[in-house]
């Protein structure tokens, strides 16, 4: 008998499908993990989709608010224009962004440098990308992208905003070759798992840093419909129901399916931290700027009345230590808590952010 006449061997080997289990009932997944076992690997694949949603979505947020900072400086004093420019045209005339830094290119880390490249305001010579593996970095050297080497030390020496995207067993290796050599106003942002902010600042002696914590509802897994099981990221950007899901913030709580009661805050106080070292703002002309930024608002008083409440009466803000933040109730998260309208605007903010793309589709 021809051996390519087995109707499995012929499609395990025969292109177009080329699909190495087809046909192989006994290694099927459904046989592998039968009943309880496969259902539950389905509700690990949804919580996985929504939380790289989550990090990849945030990040890219928080990136195109800070490179508006930077771009904008001292113009923001007036009412920030939200209207986007066309791509195009912002190329010619732009001003200089931050530099933004990816310590570790695998599956997030490569996520997370495509879509800053498209959502976050980053143009390709304003970033950096380090990860031992070149033959990751191919495409993204074939699209401009302005350091594509294994150089950790380069990435915190030369650059603004740092993501690390490295494997938890990687990312003690990682500190020691970054904790000596970081610039003191670099902030750090990780999508390391099982390393909170208060154990990154004891291992890198450095207070600058945001650490995501998401803890999702249990609505995901008793309702499949809420959330897909396999969408690509581009195609849950599209969805503004999803979107408002992962937005953090919503007028009913109950609407989101992730939560993060520190994230929103210390986004706030970095990008204050960004808008002092970009522009000499005082208190009353930060605080309106931020509002604009995030709740497309710059009129509210409530934030500029509850600051000058709590805070010490100078007329400029402090460097914020972020990472001693996540150990306190925020003035921002006491507001959010409190205020259903507040929430409502900065999802609506977030969601127009993603929404102003999709005429590029």
């Amino acid at each position: 008998m021809d051996l390519f006449q087995s109707s499995t061997l012929k499609t395990l080997f025969d292109p177009p499908t080329g699909d190495l289990i087809s046909g192989l009932e006994s290694i099927q997944f459904k046989n592998l993990c039968p009943g309880e076992y496969n259902d539950l690997f389905i509700q690990l694949r949804r919580r996985s989709n929504l939380l790289t949603a989550a990090h990849i979505a945030h990040a890219c947020y928080f990136v195109s608010l800070a490179n508006r900072i930077k771009r904008e400086g001292e113009k923001l004093k007036g009412t920030p224009d939200k209207k986007r420019s066309h791509r195009l045209m912002a190329e010619v005339c732009r001003e200089p962004g931050l530099k933004i830094g990816i310590i570790g290119v695998g599956r997030i880390g490569h996520l997370l440098a495509t879509f800053l490249l498209k959502y976050g305001d980053v143009y390709p010579d304003e970033l950096c990308l380090s990860s031992r593996q070149a033959d990751l970095l191919t495409d993204m050297i074939q699209n401009g992208v302005g350091f594509c080497k294994f150089n950790n030390a380069y990435i915190v020496q030369h650059c603004d905003i740092v993501f690390l995207c490295v494997a938890p067993h990687h990312i003690r290796y990682i500190i020691d070759d970054i904790r000596d050599r970081i610039k003191s106003n670099v902030l750090i942002y990780s999508l390391v798992l099982g390393f909170p902010a208060l154990k990154l600042t004891s291992l890198l002696k450095h207070t600058l840093i945001i650490k995501p914590s998401y803890q999702w509802s249990e609505l995901i897994d008793k309702d499949e419909t809420l959330w897909p099981i396999a969408d690509g990221i581009e195609c849950i950007f599209r969805n503004d129901i999803l979107m408002k899901r992962i937005s953090l913030e919503n007028e009913d709580q109950n609407d989101s399916l992730v939560r993060d009661d520190q994230l929103v805050p210390i986004i706030f106080y970095a990008l204050l931290n960004i808008l002092k070292q970009n522009a000499l703002l005082n208190r009353i002309q930060s605080l309106k700027v931020l509002s604009a930024l995030l709740f497309n608002n710059s009129n509210i008083d409530i934030i500029i009345e509850k600051f000058d409440t709590i805070e010490e009466n100078n007329e400029y803000f402090p460097d914020f230590n972020l990472v001693h933040l996540t150990t306190k109730t925020t003035i921002i998260r006491d507001l959010l808590d409190h205020n259903t309208n507040l929430r409502r605007l900065f999802s609506e903010t977030l969601i127009s952010h993603f929404t102003q793309f999709k005429s590029n589709y």
